[in-house]
Order: structure tokens, then C-alpha cells, then sequence
């Protein structure tokens, strides 16, 4: 490199450091900040399907405890109520703090009963607030039991 090209650069240094950390490190850090509400949003929904599912089986069919169960346990994952859907055995899935869209039927020896979270996440978390959403959607099966006496 010949003395005329090197003073050619000069000074490209900071210009560099600026656009690298500017549209490199400030996106990626952004975007690793976004995982940990996903997560959670992840681990919230896996935990209410398994507890609805168990607490239909357990109450002898009824939606609207489960729905109440769904809510609690939102309230105690700092899930807004708003972001959470509920549905059971395959039917449409509604708002959790709206009665129930779909029924299972009574609850029989032998039934399976399918109860599906949904969760809205935001997809982007920036100082300026959540950008988009992701749902977030996890579902649980439960048997009612075989040799259980039902009335």
C-alpha cells in the first residue's frame, strides 16, 4: 500500500465503529432482550393447558372453573388477561375472561379432554415499547379416569 492510498483511509475507523455498533450490536441486543417475555409467555401456556385440562377433569366438566383457573394463573405470570385465549376439545378457542366458546360434554370414563392455550407475546421489545406479537400455543390432554366413581 503506497502512502497515498493509506491517507486515503484515514479516519474510517470511527465511521466504522459507529454503523457497527449502530446496525450490529444494537438490533442483536434488542433482539436477545425479546427472548426472555417469549419464554415466559412459552412456559405460562404449557403450565395453564396441563393445570385447565387436570382442573376440567377434576370439577366433573366445568369450562368456566377452568376459566377462572387460566385467569389466576395468568394474574400470577404478569399475563395480561386481554392476550390469553382458551379453547377445549378442539372446538374455537375464545377470551378467558368471556364465557366459554366451546364444551367438551360431560365428562364420561375414558374421555379425553384437550384444553389449548393461546398467548400473544410481543415480538420485539425496544425502548419504545413492544413492536408486532407472536402467539404462543400450547395444548394439554387429560383422561377422565376409568375406575373413578362419578355420581
Amino acid at each position: 500500500m503506497t502512502m497515498a492510498n493509506w491517507k486515503a483511509h484515514r479516519g474510517s475507523a470511527p465511521i466504522e465503529l459507529v454503523l457497527g455498533i449502530g446496525l450490529v450490536l444494537i438490533p442483536l441486543a434488542l433482539l436477545a432482550l425479546s427472548f426472555g417475555p417469549l419464554l415466559e409467555r412459552i412456559v405460562f401456556a404449557r403450565i395453564a393447558a396441563a393445570e385447565g385440562a387436570r382442573e376440567w377433569v377434576l370439577s366433573d366438566g366445568s369450562e368456566t372453573s377452568v376459566l377462572q383457573m387460566v385467569s389466576q394463573i395468568a394474574l400470577n405470570h404478569d399475563v395480561g388477561t386481554d392476550t390469553v385465549s382458551v379453547g377445549f376439545c378442539d372446538g374455537d378457542t375464545g377470551p378467558v375472561t368471556s364465557p366459554p366458546r366451546s364444551s367438551c360434554g360431560p365428562p364420561v370414563k375414558g374421555k379425553l379432554v384437550k384444553v389449548v392455550i393461546i398467548a400473544r407475546s410481543p415480538a420485539l421489545l425496544t425502548p419504545y415499547g413492544a413492536v408486532g406479537s407472536v402467539s404462543v400455543r400450547a395444548y394439554q390432554t387429560e383422561m377422565v379416569g376409568l375406575y373413578r366413581s362419578t355420581p
